[in-house]
């Protein structure tokens, strides 16, 4: 019997796959790693078909990779070691929305733009990173540690995940928080019991496989203000973000660079529907990024339900003081106002920027808001070593928890129907990694060769890591050659 048919007796003939095209498509994406070719693709509908594959895997030691939505663009999805692909977009279905504690329990296959949808019309919102596509996976976008816009402010944007429930890698059923004692997930004791949940993230499916998450959410806001600001230098920013971020001013808190604001503003540009994109010439765009400030600097004050009115007028008031002691700049942002209100809670227009040459390739970390500066600085050094223009250079700046640190997003752009000059980015983005990691830049997450350079530097954590997985999932069928593995 064949890998299909055994997989088909699961899961039903409509479920699996193994022909040429679907398995070419789950084989690469637009990252600059490997293509690895899978042995067929399958889509359970059920927690308990995914407990069957594995346990089946297990006894076949056949490699496992989950996969959400095959919208992870690092590479993290794509099997080193054939198998199955594991594809969990059709258990997609809201457990329970519970509108007078504010969380959401979902299976993984539903989308961020279907989570806000759903919440949206309870009066509800999730906080949802900046730039991720939205067909991607609510849960794996939270359990990968895509930062949330809200992530400026510790109660809102931080620890989103409370219950979760795992198929371990040896087919059995566990859960974590409130969950775990059988009785319903989520209360406001759910954060503060499942700790033991950030085992699995950032992990790539290499411990088990999430089948459902209660998440944390919001209630819409009542009234929301933007305010921007133009710099010269995100060194001129730094001090009036700071001073921003400590006197607890606004919610939502980013910092675009021209290139990425042109190409979040351009009219010529729609988000692509697919990644690596089609590559589209835009003279918007280009004449954006000739009037745009170098760096401009957003700021969302936002009302809840109750006293909206009040809490922005005393913001705004704060944030008034902010800009005539560091002399601001106000950005006029010259009708552009609501698209970038629009971004705050549906941040995806931002993925325009794959329209500029197809491919992205982001080099994601986090850093002291001292050095952000600095670490710009080597990128851009890097950049000029390899004859790459330094206006080409997507750069977006998010700070976590009133400025205790900075998420960090700098962007190298190429054709990747060039061979020649796809490989030439990829040699430019390996050097800027090493170089900003050796520098103090702090990878958390670790996609592709960025596994190598942060878990070698970190060989007790890493050995513990592989002494856990040996323990978890013995037969080492869950997303070999991942992480540390």
């Amino acid at each position: 019997m064949s890998l299909k048919d055994d997989l088909s007796r699961i899961l039903g003939n409509d479920a699996v796959f193994d022909d040429g095209d679907i398995l070419k498509s789950a084989s690469r994406d637009q990252s600059f790693e490997q293509p690895g070719k899978p042995d067929a693709v399958a889509f359970p509908h059920t927690v308990e078909q995914v407990q069957e594959v594995v346990r089946y895997a297990n006894t076949t030691k056949t490699p496992i990779v989950p996969s959400s939505s095959g919208l992870n663009l690092h590479g993290a999805c794509i099997p080193k070691a054939g198998g199955i692909i594991l594809n969990l977009s059709r258990m997609n279905r809201f457990i329970a929305i519970d509108e007078s504690n504010w969380f959401a329990v979902i299976e993984p296959g539903v989308t961020l733009e279907q989570l806000q949808d759903g919440l949206g019309a309870k009066g509800l919102r999730a906080m949802l990173p900046f730039g991720v596509p939205p067909k991607r996976s609510a849960l794996t976008s939270v359990l990968e540690r895509d930062p949330a816009l809200a992530s400026a402010s510790f109660e809102y944007g931080n620890d989103l995940l409370m219950d979760t429930e795992i198929v371990l890698p040896t087919g059995e059923l566990f859960r974590t928080g409130l969950w775990s004692a059988g009785g319903r997930p989520g209360s406001h004791m759910g954060p503060v019991r499942s700790m033991i949940y950030r085992f699995w993230t950032g992990a790539q499916g290499t411990f088990g496989i999430l089948t459902k998450a209660c998440i944390k959410v919001e209630s819409l806001p009542a009234m929301m203000e933007l305010h921007a600001y133009g710099f010269n230098s995100f060194a001129d920013a730094a001090a009036p973000l700071r001073e921003l971020q400590r006197r607890e001013i606004g919610l939502e808190c980013f910092v675009l660079n021209r290139f990425n604001l042109a190409a979040l503003l351009s009219r010529d540009w729609a988000i692509p529907a697919a990644f690596p994109a089609q590559r589209q010439a835009s003279l918007h765009f280009e004449s954006l990024r000739k009037e745009l400030p170098p760096w401009v600097l957003c700021i969302c004050l936002t009302g809840a339900p109750e006293l909206p009115e009040e809490k922005i007028a005393y913001e705004r008031e704060a944030l008034d003081e902010v800009a005539k002691k560091h002399s601001l700049a106000v950005f006029n942002l010259n009708g552009q106002r609501a698209a970038l209100m629009e971004e705050v809670l549906r941040p995806w227009r931002i993925l325009k920027k794959f329209r500029y040459k197809g491919s992205v390739h982001d080099l994601s970390f986090k850093a002291p808001l001292a050095r952000v500066h600095e670490f710009q600085n080597l990128i851009l050094h890097v950049a000029e070593t390899h004859d790459y223009p330094a206006d080409d250079i997507g750069g977006y700046i998010l700070p976590l928890e009133r400025g205790r640190a900075v998420h960090c997003e700098f962007d190298f752009h190429c054709d990747h129907t060039d061979a020649v000059e796809r490989e030439a980015a990829h040699r430019m983005w390996l050097e800027a990694s090493r170089q900003l990691i050796e520098a103090g830049a702090f990878f958390d997450r670790p996609y592709g060769p960025w596994a190598q350079m942060m878990y070698s530097r970190s060989g007790v954590y890493a050995r513990k890591l592989q002494e856990l997985k040996k323990e978890l999932d013995p037969n080492a069928i869950m997303n070999p050659g991942r992480l540390c593995f």
